[in-house]
């Protein structure tokens, strides 16, 4: 599945980047931004994003950015605190399905490679004569890559340079990760 989602977003990439390479249009957008993310089974935090991206054509923009999150939360047990720390690379893939001159609504697929390092807590019960139940500390760092589902409002005022905006997003890499921020970008 990931071959192929990869392989399609190429292959779309490609196919429509001769149209795009002869317009009068700008050279793409350049976006930074920061929200609220939200790591199951209840990890809560921040995520900054950086992203360029580039119209392929009049109903298509890929992008490609950067991610740093930072999630902690005491989802299982307050005898630990559990945190997610990831540095990722994303590959977005839009379609415009709504534009005038000044706003888009778009909605995409992406792919995300990921880097992370982790802290995570789960019961482990002995039961020789007394029942108890310990919380063990599992430190993790590792890779993980999975897809993501986005969504993203965009405001650029008349004959500015700058845009603004708000992006949704379901990330599924090791756990289903939402997030939701606004933006602020520059026309290059």
């Amino acid at each position: 599945m990931k071959r192929v989602l990869i392989l399609a977003l190429l292959a779309t990439a490609i196919q429509v980047k001769a149209q795009s390479y002869f317009e009068t249009e700008n050279i793409g957008t350049f976006k930074i931004g920061a929200g609220y993310t939200h790591d199951f089974p209840g990890l809560n935090g921040y995520t900054i994003a950086g992203e360029f991206s580039k119209n392929l054509s009049d109903r298509l923009q890929a992008g490609f950015g950067f991610k740093f999150i930072n999630l902690n939360g005491y989802p299982r047990t307050e005898q630990v605190k559990e945190y997610t720390k990831a540095k990722t690379i994303d590959f977005n893939l839009f379609y415009i399905p709504f534009q005038t001159e000044t706003q888009q609504f778009k909605i995409g697929l992406g792919y995300s490679f990921s880097i992370y390092t982790a802290r995570r807590s789960y019961p482990l019960t002995h039961t020789p004569d007394i029942p108890t139940t310990e919380w063990p500390i599992q430190d993790l760092k590792g890779r993980t890559s999975g897809a993501s589902v986005l969504a993203e409002y965009e405001y650029t005022p008349y004959e500015s340079m700058f845009t603004y905006g708000v992006r949704a997003a379901l990330y599924k890499a090791y756990d289903g990760v939402t997030y939701i921020g606004p933006f602020v970008g520059v026309r290059l």
